[in-house]
């Protein structure tokens, strides 16, 4: 499943590229995730509900990014997201920070002739950095809690 419309020769040498950096993009994933989870708990104490309704949040976001051909497109969700307070300020001028960040990546990986291709890489490597950082905070909000009750259960 490509996205890029350049010639298949350069569709698999740039995919090949993005693989070679994906443990970075789910390292800055983890980063994202763990500051919403620390953004969270620095709240009000809040019950899981809401925590799940910040995985919605952010499988919105992620919808955006998968269905969007604009990085502008998908900074604007984050911030409209972030206005009605659906996410957090705080998180939402991190993220955009980071993912903003991603051009750079995209232009080391196309070159920095090809504007069009460098576009569409850097909302590649958004898509899978906002993929995983739902998967890190399920892991954050769900996952982390079941291991520390099965330590617990495992104690007494």
């Amino acid at each position: 499943m490509t996205r890029f419309t350049d010639d298949p020769k350069r569709n698999a040498q740039i995919l090949r590229a993005i693989k070679e950096k994906e443990g970075e993009l789910v390292q800055m994933a983890e980063e994202l995730a763990r500051s919403l989870k620390e953004i969270f708990r620095n709240e009000e104490e809040k019950p899981l509900s809401d925590k799940e309704h910040k995985e919605r949040q952010l499988r919105n976001i992620q919808e955006v990014a998968e269905q969007s051909t604009s990085w502008a497109e998908v900074e604007l969700f984050i911030r409209y997201q972030a206005a009605r307070k659906e996410i957090y300020v705080a998180w939402a001028n991190e993220a955009l920070q980071k993912l903003q960040g991603l051009r750079e990546l995209a232009r080391g990986i196309v070159g920095a002739a090809e504007e069009p291709t460098i576009r569409k890489v850097h909302l590649e490597l958004i898509r899978r950095v906002l993929g995983h950082t739902v998967r890190w905070h399920v892991w954050h909000a769900k996952g982390e809690t079941q291991l520390q009750r099965a330590k617990q259960g495992g104690a007494g």
